[in-house]
């Protein structure tokens, strides 16, 4: 497959972050004196009361929610393939997300001096003035960019050796992100599948039009999403729009053989997904935590 299409359709994205982590780990021989835990102490000492951080690592969190929702991932750590129809949107949530998590950390910077205060009290001996930094503003950032790469050019630089060995990582690179690519989009779908099939197989109560909005979510994103033309993700996309066309999820909770027709089929396609994933080279699979 050649490449060079792909990054003019997208580019890669990496965010960012850190949050001050608030613990320290304790020597064997201080928890054998201590004998057991403590809300401040469980192998590690707790520096300040650890909730105070939480809105800082909820932004954090949305903030790569937002990113891997509309990417796909890159066997670079930390790094996403995204849409350049994306771009736009994600760079201004992200902006929305920055001010959140540096107007977050500001205040957390003031409750800093009380913060440390209380764990003075609470860890008494234990307790050591230089676990904390003296500017806490530097344990926190936020921010991102995006970067586009491409084949090694022919060039008098690298030598007809060189660049063979260059245009082949580059290559099996590319390889690897088309097969994380897949298997994203794939088990995504399967995902969405498997609750379909669950509400199916359920009472007539459980038949919600929320059923059906992730599926048409998903085939609406696949065309820009699907970088590497992936023909099978396609495929049982279209098979599911087609077996869902003109149901509606009133329709499904007082038509018995509708609703019939519509378990087989998506059951059908449900094994036929879990079939495509067990098939995918799994070997080069490595999604980030």
């Amino acid at each position: 497959m050649e490449y060079d299409s792909v990054f003019q359709k997208a580019c890669l994205i990496q965010l960012s972050t850190s949050v001050w982590t608030p613990t320290k780990m304790l020597d064997h021989s201080v928890m054998e004196k201590i004998g057991k835990n403590s809300d401040w102490l469980r192998g590690r000492k707790f520096l300040i009361n650890p909730e105070l951080l939480g809105p800082l690592n909820t932004t954090t969190h949305q903030a790569r929610n937002l990113v891997q929702k509309h990417s796909l991932p890159f066997p670079i750590t930390g790094i996403y393939l995204i849409p350049k129809d994306h771009l736009s949107y994600v760079d201004s949530r992200l902006e929305e997300y920055q001010k959140a998590f540096m107007e977050k950390a500001a205040a957390f910077e003031t409750e800093y001096d009380q913060a440390r205060n209380e764990a003075k009290l609470a860890l008494g001996s234990l307790f050591n003035e230089g676990d904390y930094p003296l500017h806490i503003s530097s344990k926190f950032k936020f921010n991102w960019r995006f970067l586009t790469i491409d084949l090694p050019g022919k060039s008098t630089i690298l030598s007809p050796e060189i660049y063979e060995k260059e245009k082949q990582k580059f290559t099996d690179m590319m390889d690897e992100a088309r097969d994380l690519a897949s298997f994203t989009l794939i088990n995504e779908l399967r995902e969405i599948i498997d609750g379909l099939v669950e509400r199916l197989n359920g009472s007539a109560k459980s038949m919600k039009s929320s059923m059906f909005n992730k599926l048409h979510e998903f085939i609406d994103a696949l065309g820009t999403k699907n970088l590497f033309n992936d023909s099978l993700v396609k495929e049982f996309a279209d098979e599911a729009k087609e077996a869902l066309k003109g149901i509606s999820p009133y329709g499904l909770s007082y038509n018995d053989s509708m609703k019939k027709v519509v378990k087989e089929s998506m059951n059908a396609l449900k094994e036929s997904i879990d079939t495509a994933i067990e098939d995918l080279p799994r070997r080069k699979i490595r999604l980030a935590a």
